[in-house]
């Protein structure tokens, strides 16, 4: 049986850092409450929302991925922070090659926060421009996309890695390989790139919806559908802006680091790496936002038809109040 190969005297000093320590605990409270509002919003898509179940459908594949690379990168948190309390002389890095199945995971999570929202969004585009998009339409295409979002999802590792001889080793299987550094600076370009991509569209899909809400006459079938595909529509670019928010935030951040990577130190450069790492973040925040979309459009449309039905009007503010109701 071979030796085992040891962590450097530098990964070892990051290991022991407070600050190193304190943002791993960070991430495992993120962790923790991504699973709890993941519930939560869970129940909320499935019992209370108007969303067509091709939309339910993408809405839980994005829950999945945010939760499966919480699960993965909590694991890989929990196992750097047992190392750190680890008083030994020898901390033991992984092998590349053992770490590949737990980054395939990890990355699969990732991706398919980013894809699962161009689903939505070519599942929202497919709600307004075809026609007769009823429950088996609906759901035919919700499942063929969330079928290519996984696919997808979990193919992006072996394209980052497909000709790296992974030879070498790494203190935790959430770090890509050292032979694909820069393909995985790529990958999370794309990324910030595609949300940006999502983010343009649902303001434009927006936009068209809202323009051609009141083309539909007030028969409430139709006039319900057209609301129904809006109110989709702003939940998923509110969720998109947040997701490039944090996307740019992390790109734009490692971006610095490496421009400047000369004039910082080996524990400046990791000590602002570790809380450039948005992801979990992200993830966290995908269920509480989902949560707070759905509750404020269900207490909107409360509020307004409370205040239809408590004021005494004329013909012609009734019909004005009427067309209100679908704002």
């Amino acid at each position: 049986m071979s030796s085992p190969v040891c962590a450097h005297k530098y990964e070892l000093a990051r290991l022991a850092s407070l600050n190193f320590q304190i943002s791993q605990l960070v991430y495992l409270i993120s962790i923790f409450s991504t699973f709890i509002s993941s519930y939560y919003a869970y129940k909320i898509v499935h019992r209370k929302s108007i969303f067509q179940n091709s939309t339910k459908l993408l809405l839980f594949q994005n829950l999945f991925s945010a939760n499966l690379h919480q699960i993965f990168y909590g694991l890989a948190a929990i196992d750097r922070l047992y190392k750190a309390y680890l008083q030994d002389s020898c901390i033991p890095l992984r092998a590349e090659t053992d770490c590949v199945w737990f980054l395939e995971c990890l990355v699969a999570g990732i991706s398919g926060m980013i894809y699962g929202q161009t689903g939505l969004l070519v599942e929202r585009a497919c709600a307004t421009f075809m026609k007769d998009y009823e429950k088996k339409k609906s759901l035919t295409t919700g499942a063929l996309i969330a079928f290519l979002v996984l696919v997808l999802s979990f193919g992006t590792v072996r394209i980052i890695v497909w000709d790296d001889p992974l030879n070498g080793f790494a203190l935790s299987c959430n770090a890509f390989p050292k032979g694909s550094a820069e393909r995985s600076s790529t990958f999370f370009s794309v990324c910030t790139c595609i949300s940006l991509f999502n983010l343009l569209m649902s303001v434009l899909l927006r936009k068209y919806n809202k323009k051609f809400e009141y083309s539909t006459p007030f028969v409430v079938g139709p006039r319900f559908r057209k609301r129904e595909v809006l109110d989709s529509t702003e939940t998923i670019c509110f969720l998109t802006l947040c997701q490039f928010i944090f996307m740019f935030i992390y790109s734009f951040g490692i971006y610095m680091l490496k421009t400047f990577r000369t004039s910082l130190t080996y524990e400046q450069y990791y000590f602002w790496v570790v809380w450039l790492y948005t992801i979990p973040f992200t993830a966290a925040l995908f269920p509480i936002l989902l949560i707070y979309r759905i509750r404020w459009s269900h207490f909107s449309r409360v509020m307004i038809i409370k205040k239809f039905t408590n004021t005494k009007q004329t013909q012609e503010d009734h019909i004005k109040q009427m067309k209100n109701v679908w704002n």
